[in-house]
């Protein structure tokens, strides 16, 4: 009985000092879940690297970007059919993490133009996407000018390509149909047009 009791006491003076040694870092578990997210690396907002060697494109995608309404297109925006991609794996048009091209796109001799599907922050409605093109200018002082190609639009299911100066838009249908157009630059009017293929 002595022994018990001993060994009780022991182990109650144990657990004392134990407790007065433990750390006072110990947080609720909300705290613990916060600090861990914040630990955690933020998802790519941009494609590293695009714009390092054009000093005055990355001005003009600040000033687009600047209010916050609009991002560039990350693939997990998009619903591209499961059959669409598996046929596609090798093709970075459809695989790629954003949605973006570049090309000479207006025709003009001066690349790089730069072709965007971004997204309306402000809404997510299925019309919240949108194509932008940046022209790029003929001085190399001024900045590249956006040109909206569609606005509001679904391209949820969509693809963006580019084949030097011809800029394609081809959008895929569950039932496995397409419909692809091709953006034509009208010097005259100044303005981007989408003309359907097929």
């Amino acid at each position: 009985m002595i022994c018990q009791l001993t060994c009780a006491g022991f182990l109650s003076a144990l657990l004392l000092v134990g407790a007065c040694n433990t750390s006072s870092d110990v947080k609720p578990p909300e705290q613990q879940i916060e600090k861990t997210l914040a630990q955690q690396p933020s998802p790519q907002i941009f494609p590293a690297g695009l714009l390092d060697d054009d000093p005055k494109a990355k001005e003009a995608w600040e000033k687009f970007t600047s209010n916050g309404r609009y991002r560039i297109a990350r693939r997990d925006d998009f619903q591209i059919p499961e059959k669409v991609m598996r046929e596609h794996l090798d093709d970075p048009f459809v695989t790629n993490k954003f949605a973006y091209v570049g090309g000479d796109f207006n025709r003009d001799g001066h690349l790089l133009d730069l072709a965007f599907i971004v997204v309306d922050t402000t809404t997510t409605a299925k019309e919240r996407f949108g194509l932008v093109i940046f022209n790029a200018p003929t001085d190399r002082n001024d900045l590249p000018s956006a040109h909206w190609v569609r606005t509001s639009f679904d391209l949820s299911k969509s693809v963006l390509s580019a084949a030097t100066d011809v800029l394609s838009l081809n959008e895929y249908h569950e039932d496995g149909s397409e419909e692809l157009c091709n953006v034509r630059w009208d010097k005259r009017r100044g303005q981007y047009s989408c003309e359907v293929v097929r």
